[in-house]
């Protein structure tokens, strides 16, 4: 088995929408019952897909051989019909948290039960956010009905956790650390400069960037 330690930084507003709202935000961020941030499992290992999708598609665009990296379908189990699917590999991916998540959790837990009228979920979740509106134009007039908010991760928030491979390679990792520096982007408002975010990750001694100059060396 093969493991990589991730980390997550925020470098600009991200929203990871819950689906959730309230009378005071319209678009609520995805947080655990003590109102700490996370980064949810599905939601990163489906960009991680796609990131790898997608460079895998720029190296054959490139003519740069393709050998020396696992196809993403076989890592990600994404086949197209029942005969392909052939793959033993397998991407355990979690949920990422904010650093030392278990102290805080415990902390909170403790200070919420102790002093609920002080310590709420959604004031825990304000020193790690902070709320956008906007509004929709129409001829350069903001639309009537149009103004909305939503509540953002501020830049600089870090998320943590460990992906995990069974039944791993060198064309597995290969592919797994061109994915991880591909992807730059998540949430939602991308296209207005939201959700912009950087990926660094370890396996064993190796860095993301030391696996990938290995990988384009002559002769790898």
């Amino acid at each position: 088995m093969a493991e990589f330690d991730v980390t997550i930084k925020v470098e600009t507003p991200l929203h990871l929408g819950s689906g959730q709202a309230d009378v005071n935000i319209d678009a609520e961020i995805v947080h655990d019952a003590y109102g700490l941030p996370y980064f949810p499992a599905k939601r990163f290992k489906g960009l991680l897909y796609e990131s790898a999708v997608e460079v895998y598609e720029m190296l054959e665009l490139s003519k740069i051989s393709t050998k020396n990296i696992l196809p993403p379908e076989q890592l990600f189990h994404r086949f197209s019909n029942d005969a392909d699917k052939v793959s033993d590999v397998q991407i355990i991916v979690p949920n990422f948290y904010l650093k030392d998540y278990e102290k805080l959790c415990a902390d909170w837990r403790y200070l919420q039960k102790k002093y609920p009228e002080v310590f709420r979920a959604a004031d825990v979740l304000k020193s790690f956010t902070s709320i956008r509106y906007q509004t929709k134009l129409e001829k350069g007039i903001a639309a009537a009905g149009s103004l909305h908010n939503l509540n953002v991760l501020n830049a600089g928030v870090e998320f943590f956790g460990k992906i995990e491979i069974l039944n791993s390679s060198r064309r597995v990792i290969n592919l797994i650390a061109l994915a991880m520096k591909n992807l730059t982007s998540a949430g939602t408002k991308r296209n207005r400069g939201f959700g912009r975010i950087t990926c660094t990750a370890k396996f064993e001694n190796d860095s993301v960037d030391s696996i990938i100059k290995k990988f384009f060396a002559k002769g790898v």
